[in-house]
């Protein structure tokens, strides 16, 4: 009886090796057509999940090239635990057994990627490494739902895999000089190819990069540069502002404080409203999660879904234009109420690790503002409560926090649904009438797995609104395909509109200010442009207006404290510091569409490759000027590209010396603002 253990073990060693070598080129065949499959079980599921993109054929062949290339780079890893396994393993079948079980592993990392992108329509990369596990787990039992799809999408490629592993063990299909070849070319792409993720600009929106993308090459090349950061140039911006345009004017007041300065702030908010400086205003903010202008608004491309947002814009002071500073919730809270730096996660992720800092909430309680926060999830998601209690903060409303006769979301693990969170807020205005007082709520529906109650009620107003829309039935059918997302866009309107009846009874409202904005973009509706994720609308509405405006400048969440805080100081009297660490620098009421600002946005807990800057978006070393309703076209030109790269860098360094020394203002400064008492 042969033994192939031993006849390996008294064959001369060149022969060992150019045989494992064989058989670990023709195993691998069963893993390339694994992926193969992979790719196109993802490919079937956006056809029958979502639109397809309009480049397709571009979309397709960039997809099966970076898969091929992605291969031979994989391959270089594989070998190694390959003759590794063989010390594990022994008999007949061991090759097969052994990279069985490698394939396997990357097979299942690359197939949970897949349906991630199924769920949240954007690839996963290192934003997974930002999150605690508990929020992780909580974010998974809330949105992810098993499918026929998920089900067939993980048993086909790994049937196909083991299948094809049988095939190729005992037909050998390639010979030693194909296989030294292909390894010398994996080589090659490793070290000498750079990324093998396809241009973006080489795709008509960003959605059509986002399928074509390798999911494990995104992954891995996104978590590779969180830990392994670039390093960026150190500017001293408070002796050189001109190396920093994006805070050029601002005086910065000391190197070991790199964001403190003097707050020149203007007052551009003043001439729009009714003033009573005896009577201070009350200020409501409503971020409202995922609400995007790509379906609110004016001219929003995939048709407006808030008709009420739409009657209250037409009433208010109105930035169509208007961005979130993150492409995420995590550093909402920090952004619109604190214009804080985001550090190396969000400013929120420092939990009790936050340095002494000034926000909207923790001025205006100093001036007898009382101060609430409602949401209906938890409050510890995203190390929001660590937030809220450094601002001293007076309520605090969360999951945990309302009686059987809310409703909760149905099958949600998120919490109670948008217009029971309002009600909640109503009824503590009710019960606690004091002013003035600042409430920040923040909705949850918008979000997956888009379930609220009374949902085909809604879907038969989607149904309805498309009709209002004049939508022809080629766009019918493509908007379907998402209908439970607009059904949950149509829900949180109507609830809206239920808030502010309600708001227009209570003996506060005519003075009282409602700001309400998106927290970004929600991402299962894909995207048209990188800056889609931070497209958002903002809404100024009060019965003291004296007109309505609508604003085409851009502005962000970075913007709104300052403007608030300058707009109640000159107004009301309010006390406010002079010396700030805002990274905005207040909003521009213009009517024209123009930028005078400079920014980063955060794309991700761990990503920050946004930048604006005037009429340019940088997004990683791709530039991109600014069109109408803020569409985005890819351009080529070094002396703009080289300058925003400076300016974000410059950015950049600041915020990296931030997140290493946590330093925001002098004890002195705060001190001075908040005496010990």
């Amino acid at each position: 009886m042969n033994n192939p253990d031993l006849e390996e073990a008294v064959a001369p060693w060149p022969i060992r090796f150019r045989e494992r070598m064989v058989r670990f080129g023709n195993l691998s065949l069963a893993l390339l057509l694994a992926c193969l499959t992979t790719r196109l079980v993802e490919l079937s599921g956006i056809v029958l999940t979502t639109e397809v993109p309009q480049d397709v054929w571009t979309v397709i062949s960039q997809a099966f090239w970076s898969d091929l290339l992605f291969f031979l780079k994989l391959l270089l890893f594989l070998l190694p635990p390959f003759f590794l396994v063989r010390l594990i393993f022994r008999g007949e079948h061991a090759d097969l057994r052994g990279y069985g079980i490698i394939g396997s592993l990357v097979l299942s990392g690359y197939l949970i990627l897949v349906n991630y992108f199924f769920v949240a329509r954007v690839p996963l990369g290192a934003d997974l490494f930002g999150y605690s596990m508990a929020d992780i787990l909580y974010t998974v039992r809330a949105g992810y739902r098993f499918s026929a799809l998920s089900v067939l999408s993980c048993i086909i490629p790994l049937a196909v895999f083991w299948a094809a592993l049988r095939y190729f063990n005992n037909h050998v299909i390639l010979k030693p000089a194909v296989v030294f070849i292909t390894l010398v070319a994996g080589a090659v792409v490793s070290i000498y190819g750079g990324s093998v993720l396809p241009a973006r600009n080489a795709f008509k929106s960003e959605f059509a990069y986002d399928v074509a993308v390798n999911k494990v090459d995104f992954f891995v090349e996104d978590s590779f540069a969180y830990f392994v950061p670039h390093e960026h140039a150190t500017y001293q911006t408070w002796a050189m502002p001109h190396l920093t345009p994006q805070v050029a004017g601002f005086k910065y007041l000391d190197p070991e404080y790199p964001f403190l300065r003097i707050d020149e702030t203007p007052d551009v908010l003043g001439e729009y409203f009714d003033i009573d400086p005896a009577s201070p205003p009350n200020i409501v903010f409503i971020a409202v999660e995922g609400l995007g202008r790509a379906f609110s608004g004016p001219h929003a491309y995939l048709g407006s879904f808030t008709p009420f947002l739409d009657e209250l814009a037409g009433k208010s002071l109105y930035w169509e234009n208007f961005l979130a500073a993150q492409g995420r919730t995590f550093a909402s809270l920090p952004s619109i109420l604190g214009s804080l730096p985001f550090g190396a996660k969000g400013f929120n992720d420092l939990g009790p690790r936050m340095p002494k800092h000034l926000t909207l909430l923790s001025i205006l309680k100093r001036n007898g503002y009382r101060t609430r926060f409602y949401c209906g999830n938890g409050l510890d998601f995203d190390n929001q409560r660590a937030f809220l209690e450094r601002q001293n903060i007076d309520v605090m409303v969360g999951i945990d926090d309302y009686d059987t006769s809310y409703y909760r979301l149905p099958g949600a693990y998120w919490g109670y649904a948008d217009r029971e969170v309002l009600q909640k807020a109503l009824a503590t205005e009710q019960s606690d009438p004091r002013t003035p007082y600042v409430d920040y709520v923040q909705t949850v529906s918008m979000h997956t797995p888009y379930t609220v109650p009374g949902q085909q009620e809604y879907l038969r107003l989607f149904e309805e609104r498309m009709n209002q829309l004049d939508f022809p039935d080629a766009e019918k059918e493509k908007h379907r395909q998402y209908q439970n997302i607009y059904s949950t866009i149509l829900y949180t309107d109507a609830a809206l509109r239920h808030y502010f009846e309600a708001q227009a009874k209570l003996p506060t409202y005519k003075n009282t200010i409602f700001i309400i904005t998106g927290d970004h973009r929600l991402p299962e509706i894909p995207m048209s442009t990188k800056i889609d994720r931070y497209h958002v609308p903002l809404i100024v509405y009060s019965p003291r207006l004296k007109r309505a405006v609508q604003i085409k400048s851009i502005s962000s969440q970075l913007d709104i404290t300052p403007s608030l805080l300058v707009f109640l100081k000159h107004n009301y009297r309010i006390k406010v510091p002079d010396k700030v660490t805002w990274v905005g620098s207040g909003l521009d009421m213009d009517s024209s569409f123009r930028n005078m600002h400079h920014y980063p946005m955060k794309h991700t807990i761990n990503n920050l490759t946004d930048y604006i800057s005037g009429m340019y978006f940088l997004n990683d070393n791709t530039l991109f000027s600014i069109g109408k309703d803020m569409d985005l076209e890819p351009i080529r030109n070094d002396g703009k590209l080289n300058e925003l790269r400076m300016e974000f860098d410059g950015y950049k360094s600041m915020n990296d010396r931030f997140r290493r020394e946590l330093k925001l203002m002098p004890e002195s400064v705060y001190a001075a603002y908040f005496p010990k008492r």
